[in-house]
């Protein structure tokens, strides 16, 4: 996933063009030790359990390649096809809300096992399921799309109140020189151009932040929020799931800032207000 998960966007704004150090990429003992969980009754109570249960674990001080080398590292430079890459120690917003996704899945079916697992992240992680630097659903409102039509979820943001968000989507085109990844392929641009444009010309609605605290009784345990921001081009900074605290939905989310997987300390309306560069969010309901 490239480096948008920022609950600040003005950090957004200065895409380095560093690249990062190498990491290891976990092995399998996080999922088997996962997996021995008690199964929660449905899916969206499980992913909360799964999120409750990574508290604390590391955001990224750089942003993760989208590229894994053979022998478990991040690759330092491109090659020349993507691969799936699988980190259960460190997230960054999006990657940690697919990963307890996939993990949910892969709990409640049959064949609860590592194969499976990795085949629902990848799944949940790119359109068709096609591994592909084009095909990984990069823009979340694009995410929360793609997932509606396989079945995952429902988009429930109409439901619950909502107003025509009308942004255009054309950041990473933009800033294809500064972006990690494969922009730089003329292949790779013209595919991403045509999501940008898919995107943009989409229909999409949000619940303004003012309005949240309107609505937000309506929210339950394991709902997906995606949160608008006002940087050009982009249409969500920050993602999260929402966890009920003390009779008051929080956002249980892989922060930017606090560099870990944490709780908001207020309900998800007051976060919002606290933060300048949201705007709103989109919401999205698992299916069980």
């Amino acid at each position: 996933m490239l480096a948008f998960c920022s609950e600040n966007v003005k950090a957004q704004q200065s895409v380095r063009k560093k690249r990062p150090v190498p990491i290891v990429v976990t092995n399998k003992a996080i999922f088997l030790q996962k997996l021995k969980m008690p199964v929660q009754k449905n899916i969206p109570a499980e992913i909360v359990a799964l999120g409750m249960s990574f508290l604390n674990n590391p955001y990224p001080n750089k942003p993760v390649d989208t590229v894994q080398h053979p022998t478990g590292f991040v690759q330092l430079q491109p090659i020349s096809a993507e691969v799936l890459v699988v980190n259960l120690k460190q997230f960054d917003c999006v990657t940690f809300v697919e990963n307890m996704v996939a993990l949910a899945q892969t709990k409640h079916e049959e064949q609860a096992n590592f194969e499976t697992y990795k085949n629902n992240l990848t799944l949940v992680r790119y359109r068709n399921g096609w591994i592909d630097y084009s095909a990984r659903l990069h823009y979340f409102s694009d995410w929360l799309f793609e997932n509606e039509k396989r079945g995952i979820l429902k988009i429930i943001t109409k439901d619950l109140g909502s107003e025509i968000y009308p942004k255009s989507v054309f950041y990473m085109s933009f800033k294809k020189d500064t972006l990690y990844g494969n922009m730089a392929d003329p292949n790779t641009f013209v595919a991403m151009q045509k999501v940008e444009n898919d995107i943009t010309n989409r229909e999409k609605t949000y619940i303004p932040k003012e309005k949240v605290a309107d609505m937000e009784s309506q929210l339950k345990d394991g709902d997906i929020i995606g949160i608008t921001n006002r940087l050009e081009g982009m249409d969500m900074a920050h993602v999260g799931i929402v966890k009920w605290v003390k009779g008051q939905p929080h956002l249980l989310h892989a922060s930017s800032q606090y560099h870990k997987v944490m709780i908001t300390e207020g309900s998800l309306s007051e976060y919002l207000l606290r933060n300048k560069g949201q705007t709103g969010i989109m919401v999205g309901r698992l299916v069980d």
